[in-house]
């Protein structure tokens, strides 16, 4: 099947990629999740709400594997980088959006962005032998390159404009 047919689908052909950008938010708000419901399931108290940053800096004191704790403080490194990342996602799809680019395409650069949000997440977190580790940064490359084609697109739209 291909994404031309997909896109012509009922729904598809009217533009919902604004939808991605709280979609990107929860993909990126997931590894903390995980990792607050992990650490207070695994030794209760670890995660204090009242000083978060706390305790992630505390988690060598936990009575945690340290194969959890690495897991833990990777899935807090990759929230921050996806919050890192979600503007520069968020801004290449309001101009493509204002540039009127063809909702297939917003769809299928949101759609892959967010996709490689998801790998990067597990990838981020499961990972942890350097020989694995390209997998995560092909992932993390991916969102990029969806960010930035998505200004490409509309530059190349409004490059079309009389102005």
């Amino acid at each position: 099947m291909s994404f031309a047919y997909l896109a012509s689908t009922p729904g598809l052909n009217h533009n919902h990629s604004l939808l991605a950008v709280p979609a990107g938010w929860v993909v990126s708000m997931a590894p903390l999740w995980w990792a607050v419901g992990k650490a207070n399931s695994v030794a209760p108290g670890t995660y204090k709400n009242a000083n978060p940053k706390e305790s992630w800096e505390n988690l060598d004191s936990a009575d945690i594997s340290a194969t959890l704790k690495r897991q833990l403080r990777r899935a807090v490194d990759a929230n921050n980088n996806n919050h890192t990342n979600l503007p520069l996602f968020a801004a290449g799809l309001a101009a493509a959006n204002a540039a009127h680019v063809d909702s297939g395409s917003l769809h299928l650069y949101s759609a892959g962005f967010l996709l490689s949000r998801i790998g990067y997440n597990l990838a981020y977190v499961l990972i942890e032998e350097e020989k694995y580790s390209w997998a995560r940064t092909i992932l993390y490359w991916s969102g990029v390159y969806a960010s930035l084609g998505l200004f490409v697109k509309a530059a190349v739209q409004y490059r079309k404009l009389p102005w």
